[in-house]
């Protein structure tokens, strides 16, 4: 633990030329509040803020829109809360190359409305994408439901800026889709929770948006035959933006709120495939799979036919949505758990593709709304309020154990620290490469230490 004061921050942060928050109780993590918090403006401002915090020994905790602050575990030390949302500016947008440069403070929302102008998008799908930012999304390192059809938020990054723990800005990757030289070293940071530096800017690649866009909803009374027609639509090979299965709970909150569905499933809005698969929809079903298309109209018809057919047959009722209620539907999806805010719990759980479903079983439990990524076999669970676990610790290292069991990992987010309980898990087997960056990268261990993996 450093012996840096409040007032050693403020006058280092004010010889250095960044403005400073008066306000540190919004900042806290874990019950700590920091000692001062920094307000950069530019990437100058940044690398001057870092450079004068590594200057006092003084650790940094980088925070956007704060909504993945309960990830990881708790500071090890936190002197300074850096605040990167000032930094929110489009540095270049090419429209006629799909890539675009943002720093690293603009929310999720402000870059998706930025490139819509364009007939363009950059297909992440954070939870909270009016609070979330760029910056922060990245440093998380996860992908909602579109990581189904674009893969993990580090694909997308052809480019990126990053403050070092000592203040310097480095620059990896560039501002074209074909890089073919050097390290990928953007990588580094992406996943890194800003243990290894400080996402400063990103460039990616970016994509137009689609001509059309639909969602196939089918309902099933078990889970082993919601699975089966899951695996039967992934079979198919059909282009997908994402195809995700939710538990009832998960189900009822992803509608909750939505105009469109206003029951469990809408006749007005809901096309049906079959107007007699339509009957019984949400009665008595519990499992919905929910499978996103996007691309040319004939495409999207195709999938869509092509899809209700493999759920029919596995005797789901399937329907259908277009277009804006096509896409209010994943937005919601994306968000669950989280609509009203970070939930108070919430586990991201890895396993084999063929295991998701037997995760859906072990999580069996009314209150929790739990859905499962099917072809990337990743489920996401979220708890707040009463629906918490009575003993949220044994809760959670029996999970564990019961996970490992199918062979996969369980990731732990929460407001609060849970007594015994890792959020990251056992350390893997790189992590003695992962221990040998951060010695290189934070020498003195200011940038987010004792945040990540085997307390790195």
């Amino acid at each position: 633990m450093s012996n840096v004061t409040a007032a050693d921050l403020h006058r280092a942060l004010q010889d250095a030329g960044v403005a400073a928050g008066a306000d540190t109780a919004p900042y806290a993590l874990a019950g700590a509040e920091p000692l001062a918090v920094a307000l950069p403006a530019t990437v100058e401002e940044l690398s001057a803020a870092v450079a004068a915090a590594s200057g006092l020994g003084a650790a940094v905790v980088p925070w956007g829109g704060g909504t993945r602050q309960g990830l990881g575990a708790p500071p090890a030390s936190y002197d300074l809360a850096l605040d990167l949302r000032g930094l929110d500016r489009i540095v270049a947008h090419e429209p006629a190359d799909l890539t675009v440069t943002v720093q690293a403070g603009c929310t999720a929302v402000a870059l998706r409305a930025a490139l819509g102008r364009a007939w363009q998008w950059l297909p992440m799908d954070p939870p909270l994408p009016d609070r979330a930012t760029i910056g922060g999304t990245l440093a998380a390192g996860s992908a909602g439901p579109l990581g189904t059809g674009f893969g993990l938020p580090r694909e997308m990054v052809i480019g990126m800026r990053a403050v070092l723990a000592d203040g310097t800005v480095v620059k990896s990757g560039g501002n074209v889709v074909k890089n073919v030289t050097g390290f990928a070293l953007d990588r580094l940071h992406v996943g890194g929770l800003g243990t290894l530096g400080i996402i400063a800017e990103a460039t990616f690649k970016i994509v137009p948006l689609p001509q059309k866009e639909a969602t196939v909803i089918a309902a099933f009374a078990s889970a082993e035959a919601a699975a089966a027609a899951s695996a039967g639509v992934a079979s198919l090979g059909l282009p997908m933006l994402s195809i995700e299965l939710l538990n009832e709970a998960a189900w009822a909150k992803a509608t909750e709120g939505l105009s469109i569905l206003p029951e469990p499933v809408s006749a007005a809005a809901v096309q049906p495939v079959n107007p007699d698969a339509q009957e019984g929809l949400g009665d008595e079903r519990t499992w919905h799979l929910v499978a996103r298309a996007a691309g040319r109209p004939v495409s999207v018809s195709r999938s869509v036919d092509a899809w209700a057919a493999a759920c029919q047959s596995h005797g789901g009722a399937a329907a259908w949505l277009q277009d804006a209620e096509s896409a209010a539907l994943a937005g919601s999806v994306a968000d669950l758990g989280w609509h009203d805010g970070p939930p108070d719990l919430a586990v991201r759980i890895s396993v084999p593709m063929s295991r998701g479903a037997a995760v859906l079983g072990v999580l069996a439990d009314a209150r929790l709304a739990a859905s499962l990524s099917v072809t990337r076999g990743v489920v996401r669970a979220a708890w707040a309020g009463d629906a918490m676990p009575d003993d949220a610790s044994s809760y959670l290292n029996e999970l564990r154990e019961r996970v490992a069991g199918l062979g996969g990992t369980v990731v732990v987010e929460s407001r609060t620290p849970i007594d015994s309980v890792d959020p990251w898990g056992p350390p893997g087997d790189g992590f003695e490469v992962m221990r040998g960056l951060k010695e290189q990268y934070d020498p003195q261990r200011i940038l987010n230490p004792g945040r990540f993996l085997g307390g790195l």
